[in-house]
């Protein structure tokens, strides 16, 4: 009896889902903590390859990376983005995540990845409360829809 596949009927634009996060300590001092997502995409053109380098994916551009993750400190119960210290610049943790587009005809994706950052998100900067936002594009530069974790408490 041969397998039938599946036809999904997830939409083109990527769609994120927190599935949780874990905290993880050293010496009784928060040092990583893992984001786990999990991720749809119709077309299945999540990732991009070491040579996509080209526009839109050009360095410097909002395309560059693919996986977009932002911490905010929340003082008070406000939020506000962490600044690199005696600069604008507001500190992320963008990457890339590789092609995930299967072979055959359809296309459609579905799976995990879980993000491992380090706690302290600057060397001289110990928020003792933080979130993080994140998002996707894929290369039709289709933006996924943003996810943010709960608040968590660090100890530095």
């Amino acid at each position: 009896m041969a397998c039938k596949g599946e036809d999904f009927n997830f939409p083109v634009t990527p769609e994120l889902k927190l599935n949780g996060v874990q905290q993880y300590q050293l010496n009784g001092k928060d040092s990583a903590i893992v984001i786990d997502i999990s991720y749809t995409d119709g077309d299945g053109d999540i990732g991009l390859e070491v040579s996509d380098t080209f526009p839109p994916f050009t360095f410097k551009t909002e395309y560059f990376y693919n996986l977009h993750v932002y911490p905010f400190e929340v003082v008070n119960g406000v939020s506000k983005p962490l600044i690199i210290p005696s600069s604008t610049d507001t500190i992320n943790f963008n990457d890339r995540i590789h092609t995930l587009t299967p072979t055959g005809k359809n296309k459609a994706i579905f799976g995990s990845l879980k993000v491992t950052l380090k706690a302290q998100p600057y060397f001289s900067l110990t928020p003792d409360s933080m979130f993080y936002r994140v998002y996707i594009y894929d290369r039709q530069l289709h933006k996924s829809n943003v996810i943010e974790t709960p608040v968590l408490k660090f100890i530095f």
